[in-house]
């Protein structure tokens, strides 16, 4: 069972925000969105940062089904969904990129894994 996190739901918002434009950009959210916060947002990202920075960070496990696809245990089913969908289409062997078929069997376990234990949970 997931533990609970202190974070309120703006922090929690802007993570899950974070997440999907990283899947899809390759890029932070801070780093796409610049100029507004260095214009308003400093005092709120200090704020946010810090609560973000003092979690604990778990140690990497490399089979965990979480760090395969790329996402925070926390996040919504619709972030892990994005990113399997990500993933699937660079490493589906049907393609015309250059495909891994061992890596896109790792995504696809690890997104079922995910989603069978949230299933188990509700």
């Amino acid at each position: 069972m997931a533990k609970k996190s202190s974070l309120g739901p703006i922090a929690k918002a802007w993570r899950d925000a974070d997440d999907i434009v990283r899947q899809v950009t390759g890029k932070r959210l801070g780093q796409i969105v610049g100029k507004a916060f260095d214009l308003y947002g400093d005092e709120m990202m200090e704020k946010v940062g810090a609560k973000v920075e003092s979690e604990a960070e778990e140690a990497l496990d490399f089979n965990d089904p979480y760090f395969i696809l790329g996402v925070r245990k926390d996040a919504r089913d619709i972030v892990v969904k994005g990113a399997y969908r990500i993933l699937v289409r660079e490493y589906h062997p049907d393609t015309g990129k250059p495909s891994d078929p061992s890596m896109f069997q790792k995504v696809t376990e690890a997104y079922k894994k995910i989603m069978a234990e949230r299933e188990k949970s509700v």
